[in-house]
């Protein structure tokens, strides 16, 4: 059975997205603060200097752009629902289909 597609269905995937990307920020921040103690108690010297600069200079960078950046997968797919939404959904005559199957009515 088809199911129409309407822009509440929209705005819950939108709210979805936004969701996971809530979710892994918080993933992210837990670790962040897991390396942060990790290196400030337990492993220090060259070595724990040189982690915490490879995390904080190239793993979090990569994390937040694969995340919410302008090349992200989340970025992308929460462009093609709003497009959707205002290209298809909010610029379509509702009874466009109505219309169309009872010519005259």
């Amino acid at each position: 059975m088809a199911t129409i597609l309407t822009s509440a269905m929209i705005n819950n995937a939108i709210a979805s997205v936004d969701d996971y990307i809530g979710t892994a920020n918080s993933l992210s921040t837990d670790l962040e603060s897991v390396i942060n103690t990790l290196t400030s108690s337990n492993f220090q010297g060259d070595a724990a200097d040189g982690y915490k600069a490879f995390y904080t200079e190239k793993v979090m960078p990569a994390i937040n752009e694969n995340l919410t950046g302008s090349s992200s997968l989340t970025k992308s797919i929460k462009d093609i629902l709003e497009v959707i939404q205002t290209q298809l959904l909010n610029t379509v005559d509702p009874q466009l289909g109505d219309n169309n199957r009872n010519p005259g009515a």
